[in-house]
């Protein structure tokens, strides 16, 4: 109860410092607001050995490339910097839902972002192997896996390149520092990661009470471009419900590194779950992985390779979870505004129910898209 008490005053004491900031500022003008957006539609072959829940293949659209975005910049007199924030992936689910809406208050002192966005683990750090990759956004989010849910495995740890800290674009306030000669760092509080916009808290989360912290540094030399960055997460599990065991405690870590030359780029990261989210007593492992990837950019294309393992024991029971991704990719620009993608991937599952083939699989996605932006 006492660290919880000190997370929400420290939340509180930044919010009254953004306000009264804005508060005591004479007008400049009114705000700027843009709108822009994009829209990519691509065809999916799959193929893989759980015959019985395969997709075959099909025309989707890519909804994590489909949004469209509402941004309101201003100024005040004093130098005070706001903006206000909105995106909308209108094709999610076929129903659309609202990605992020965030308000920025930022300075010579650094910014403070308040509403749904990412935490400081993905803004100020989260370089990794898919930091590089082209065509899809790959396992750099979950696209590669929503089009192939027969693989048989639904744990976020094996969609994407994460720590159980993540958490997403619930609502939160986050602060980062300026950036001194390369070098920045950024704490976010996360009250409920499970509250986006006018979500109400409820009881029983997983993650509750989540502090992000991260820090970075990037650098050019003689044309060679070095970044190093990393992030430490912590927070409650609240999700045990009557009778059944009580769950670990969330500590989790990232490390990433990147170089960049003459076009090229090499990327890596690793994550550590720890005991995170696991029944206690029960020697569970909350997950860990890495992914290694490369790039080449050449005028208005670039293509792509990254390989990325994870494995987890959620449940202690010593059977273990694994996943190995093999992703190529390749983009192109046509024309301002108009680009071709394509990716393919190997995948290979093993959930934890044993070695009966029910609970693994092998699979190949090809994907073959495009996309406008506006």
């Amino acid at each position: 109860m006492e660290m919880t008490m000190k997370k929400v005053l420290l939340a509180s004491s930044a919010l009254l410092g953004a306000s009264a900031f804005a508060a005591g500022s004479a007008y400049a003008e009114k705000p700027v607001m843009t709108f822009s957006g994009s829209l990519a539609y691509e065809m999916i072959f799959a193929d893989g050995d759980q015959a019985d829940a395969g997709v075959g293949h099909s025309i989707s659209a890519n909804d994590q490339m489909s949004e469209l975005v509402w941004d309101a910049k201003g100024s005040t007199d004093a130098g005070l910097n706001y903006r206000a924030n909105v995106q909308w992936r209108y094709t999610n689910g076929g129903s659309g839902s609202f990605d992020e809406s965030w308000l920025q208050f930022s300075g010579g002192w650094g910014s403070i972002v308040l509403g749904g966005d990412d935490p400081v683990s993905d803004t100020v750090a989260g370089t990794a192997g898919h930091t590089f990759q082209a065509g899809t956004w790959g396992t750099d989010g979950n696209n590669a896996l929503r089009n192939v849910n027969f693989l048989g495995i639904s744990t976020a740890t094996h969609y994407y390149q994460s720590s159980a800290g993540m958490t997403g674009d619930a609502n939160k306030i986050s602060y980062s520092t300026p950036n001194f000669a390369g070098f920045q760092a950024g704490v976010s509080y996360t009250p409920q990661g499970a509250a986006f916009q006018q979500t109400q808290q409820v009881n029983n989360n997983a993650n509750d009470q989540v502090l992000d912290f991260a820090a970075g540094w990037g650098g050019e030399f003689g044309g060679v471009g070095l970044k190093f960055d990393g992030s430490y997460q912590m927070g409650e599990d609240n999700s045990a419900t009557a009778g059944a065991a009580d769950r670990e405690d969330l500590r989790s870590y990232m490390l990433g590194a990147s170089i960049t030359f003459a076009g090229f780029g090499l990327g890596a990261g690793f994550f550590d779950n720890q005991e995170s989210n696991t029944a206690k007593g029960s020697n569970g492992d909350g997950g860990q992985g890495f992914n290694v990837g490369g790039s080449y950019s050449f005028g208005p294309g670039s293509v792509s390779l990254m390989y990325q393992n994870s494995t987890d024991d959620l449940d202690g029971n010593n059977l273990e979870d694994e996943a190995t991704i093999y992703h190529a990719g390749v983009t192109y620009t046509i024309a301002d505004g108009l680009n071709a993608y394509g990716s393919y991937y190997n995948m290979s599952i093993d959930n934890e129910g044993g070695n009966t083939a029910a609970n693994q699989n092998d699979a190949q996605v090809v994907i073959i898209g495009t996309r406008v932006t506006f």
